[in-house]
């Protein structure tokens, strides 16, 4: 599909309602060519697409800013770690109220003095 025509449907698309739209796309799917058209334009949209994420992290990683996926995996990390502060936290909650209860004397009352004589 040339450039011009590319454009010219997209000027048309640009101008219909929702309806034309969707008669449009019915013809688009009924027409082989341009059913095989439009998936080609997919395939190099996602190809480019992937290209552009992987230059743009690229660049990112040289002037050392962290990407998505670099906050993305650390958050991840950052929440398994809490989870076993959690984890810790319970478990030293536990042994400390066990070990309070059984390490625990009872207080002794201090014995009391005679009052002094005057």
């Amino acid at each position: 599909m040339a450039r011009g025509d590319a454009e010219k449907l997209v000027s048309m698309l640009r101008r219909m309602s929702e309806e034309g739209v969707a008669s449009f796309f019915g013809e688009v799917m009924n027409n082989a060519a341009l059913r095989r058209a439009l998936g080609r334009a997919g395939e190099r949209f996602l190809d480019n697409k992937g290209r552009f994420d992987r230059s743009v992290e690229t660049l990112l990683d040289f002037v050392n800013i962290p990407s998505k996926r670099d906050i993305r995996e650390l958050k991840a990390r950052l929440d398994h770690l809490n989870g076993q502060l959690l984890n810790l936290n319970i478990k030293l909650d536990r042994l400390m109220s066990e070990s309070g209860k059984a390490a625990r004397p009872r207080p002794r009352r201090p014995a009391r003095k005679p009052p002094a004589a005057e």
